[in-house]
């Protein structure tokens, strides 16, 4: 009996280090906000100076209404080694989720170069998906099977909630002049 107790807390205890691991990483990759509270209370524990923009709409029953999105801009990543040329995080909740408390924050990182973006997309899904309970991973190739864009979602499961990691990037066209190499991470909870 004693056997199976002990094999039971060790397994809570192994259970609950790993949830706490999952939560650190979420946190760093998002700039150490705290996902398990509301937008407006993210926005405010932030070391980031967080702009408040609310969109205007029209509500139409359980649809529509205003969103409330906080902005804030950024130079360095604590999980990111390639030099990013800017970054941008926003933490975006529709007036209807507001008693859910659903929301999503969304990370747009600028590198210089096409190698270091791919770099560091692959080093982020590669380290993510561990923490996921489903990955899905999507390539998009041209007509001459090079790639145009790659996605990976991550459903993960915290706190009796789903939340779904995405982690993606798109190379902009050949021929275009001004070519900028975005890495996008987006944070949704249900």
């Amino acid at each position: 009996m004693k056997s199976i107790l002990i094999v039971v807390l060790t397994f809570l205890s192994l259970i609950l280090y790993s949830q706490n691991n999952m939560n650190e990483q979420l946190n760093k990759l998002f700039l150490d906000l705290d996902l398990t509270s509301n937008p407006q209370t993210m926005a405010n524990k932030s070391s980031l100076k967080f702009e408040r923009i609310v969109r205007r709409g029209i509500s139409w029953g359980n649809t529509g209404g205003n969103i409330n999105n906080f902005v804030a801009s950024f130079v360095k990543h604590p999980l990111i080694q390639s030099r990013i040329k800017e970054g941008q995080i926003s933490i975006i909740q529709k007036e209807e989720d507001v008693q859910s408390s659903n929301f999503s924050v969304n990370e747009r990182i600028l590198f210089k170069n096409e190698e270091d973006m791919i770099s560091e997309y692959r080093q982020l899904a590669e380290s993510f998906e561990k923490l996921g309970y489903r990955v899905k991973s999507s390539t998009i190739q041209n007509e001459n099977f090079e790639t145009k864009s790659e996605n990976t979602e991550i459903l993960i499961e915290a706190n009796s909630k789903k939340s779904k990691l995405t982690i993606g990037y798109y190379l902009p066209p050949k021929d275009e002049n001004e070519k900028q190499y975005f890495l996008a991470l987006v944070f949704t909870n249900h």
